[in-house]
């Protein structure tokens, strides 16, 4: 099998659950963030609003997601490891520290990278 080193727009939509991906002739591909974010009060300037960090966090649960999908049935090194699991610590006073890496392979160069294979 040929060795996966990213994922599609569609893939991590469809691993998110959520109506993200909008493409526009102009603009290309765009990611609705606010299905990641829930109902929140928008701001006249929409650019002061909250919700950057949940919105990542949630984007790249769905990354990982969609990967474990795409790796199923690749060998050893071809699968995708660009999101490994997150490690999560004890829940204190209601909250749980939560941390999710993504690991690339990056060029010298600035353009082209990818994800890591294991």
């Amino acid at each position: 099998m040929t060795q996966i080193i990213d994922l599609t727009w569609q893939q991590l939509e469809t691993a998110s659950g959520l109506p993200l991906m909008v493409f526009d002739n102009n603009l290309g591909i765009l990611v609705r963030v606010s299905p990641l974010i829930g109902n929140i009060t928008i701001p006249n300037n929409y650019k002061d609003a909250m919700g950057v960090v949940q919105a990542l966090y949630q984007l790249r649960q769905a990354a990982a997601s969609a990967q474990i999908a795409v790796n199923t049935g690749q060998s050893i090194g071809e699968r995708l490891a660009a999101f490994p699991p997150a490690s999560n610590g004890t829940a204190v006073n209601g909250f749980v520290m939560s941390s999710g890496q993504i690991i690339t392979r990056t060029p010298l160069a600035s353009t082209g990278i990818i994800g890591a294979s294991n």
